[in-house]
């Protein structure tokens, strides 16, 4: 799942480049002009496209499978987090509560994701099962 949200928006922006609608939007926001339109773009779309490269990293690892400890699993999710607080933050700004309201359950949804990851067995930590 993460895989396709990250890697379709950070692809999607690396290709397409600033949207013309997005000065439209953001430009009378304080980010206008700190960082800067192009630069707040850039950092958003470089944020999904680390979340999508993390999560394509913990699927290649086969942290999955469970025969490996969790090490990449837990940092993709919480990248994932900081990019909704991202996504949050710009819809809030901009007025857009009905969307700022999808990130806050998407963000929420991500948080027990990682509370249930980080809460699995010590059978998944380095050195288990080693008696």
């Amino acid at each position: 799942l993460f895989l396709m949200v990250w890697g379709f928006a950070g692809i999607g922006k690396l290709v397409d480049g600033v949207p013309s609608w997005f000065d439209g939007k953001f430009g009378k926001t304080f980010m206008a002009t700190f960082p800067g339109l192009t630069a707040t773009f850039w950092t958003l779309a470089i944020s999904e496209l680390l979340a999508f490269a993390l999560a394509a990293a913990a699927l290649a690892s086969g942290e999955f499978l469970e025969r490996k400890p969790l090490k990449l699993i837990p940092i993709a999710l919480v990248w994932s987090l900081f990019v909704f607080l991202q996504l949050g933050f710009g819809q809030w700004l901009t007025a857009e509560y009905n969307g700022a309201i999808q990130q806050y359950v998407y963000f929420s949804g991500t948080l027990l994701s990682l509370q249930f990851v980080l809460a699995m067995p010590a059978a998944h930590s380095p050195g288990a099962g080693q008696n």
